[in-house]
């Protein structure tokens, strides 16, 4: 599982609480936050965007939602194994990730249950009342009563007045896919699609392992979070390739470089291009050389020598 940053975490809190779940998000922020820090559960917006991608599960299942959940939670406790931030990764044993994923399931459930309308409480049950069954079938009952009952324990706010949740239904909406690693995926692939066709040229004038190894550099790059936003920046202003092209020729001379590719600067600049690209190939580092050559910063540059020497 890829946790989100510092800084993708406030925004994305910002979206949920100001978002139709709403309310339901807020009551389950105070127990959530309870588990974070006295049991050391994952932290309450990467809770609630796992269990966001599980209600885009669900909803792409269409018909299948029951007979999704088995697999979900089965990933779930999978996913929830292994924590990754940028280069950080963490172990969990299995007791702590089935946790997890039990608590992710329990939340997806609650969400499920809040599409009943005051006053129809007593309407016949639907497709979310059967998730809502699986679930607790699937996860076990002990589980899901512990966790439910967090959510269920709180009945006022702390002016003694009741606490209402509003009604939402989240298998009807069509944007249950914005939480922000979804989000990332796709700046990340559009920023691939533009360096991959770009770049194409080169695949005939790399071996063929040298070139593959060079789009696994870009992709390895694009999945940094310092790095993926420097792309996106538009270098030189108004360039055609729409993203920091000073910096995916950067990176293309500092593969070049450190792999000792038998391959002149002159022959990629023709290839890809032209003449203007040839002040990005020709200088190497940022820090004591034309700084005006760059896209990149050199801490930048350090962390695409890493990934470099790391292929």
């Amino acid at each position: 599982m890829e946790i989100l940053t510092d800084y993708d975490n406030e925004v994305y809190k910002t979206q949920v609480m100001n978002s139709p779940e709403g309310s339901l998000f807020k009551q389950w922020a105070s127990p959530l936050n309870r588990l974070q820090r006295e049991k050391g559960e994952i932290s309450v917006m990467d809770i609630w965007q796992t269990s966001t991608q599980c209600i885009e599960k669900l909803y792409q299942a269409g018909g299948n939602k029951i007979d999704e959940i088995p697999f979900i939670y089965t990933s779930l406790i999978k996913a929830c194994s292994i924590i990754k931030q940028g280069r950080n990764t963490i172990n969990r044993t299995r007791a702590e990730a089935e946790a997890s994923a039990q608590l992710i399931m329990t939340v997806t459930a609650t969400r499920s249950l809040n599409y009943i309308q005051p006053g129809h409480e007593e309407d016949p049950v639907s497709e979310n009342d059967g998730v809502v069954l699986k679930i607790m079938n699937e996860i076990g009952k002990p589980a899901f009563d512990k966790y439910a009952e967090l959510f269920f324990s709180q009945k006022t706010n702390i002016y003694g007045e009741k606490i209402v949740i509003d009604s939402y239904n989240p298998f009807t909406a069509k944007d249950a896919n914005t939480t922000p690693t979804l989000q990332k995926e796709a700046r990340r692939k559009k920023i691939l699609t533009t360096l991959f066709d770009k770049t194409r040229g080169l695949e005939q004038l790399f071996c063929s392992s040298d070139y593959e190894n060079l789009k696994l550099c870009f992709e390895n790059i694009c999945n940094d979070d310092t790095l993926l936003p420097r792309f996106e920046m538009t270098m030189p202003n108004a360039n055609t390739w729409g993203i920091n092209r000073k910096m995916a020729l950067n990176i293309i001379a500092i593969f070049v470089n450190k792999r000792n590719i038998n391959i002149t600067m002159n022959q990629i600049n023709t290839t890809i291009g032209g003449s203007n690209n040839s002040p990005y190939l020709t200088h190497h580092r940022p820090y004591n050389d034309n700084r005006t050559a760059f896209g990149i910063t050199t801490d930048n540059y350090n962390a695409i020598v890493r990934i470099i020497e790391a292929l």
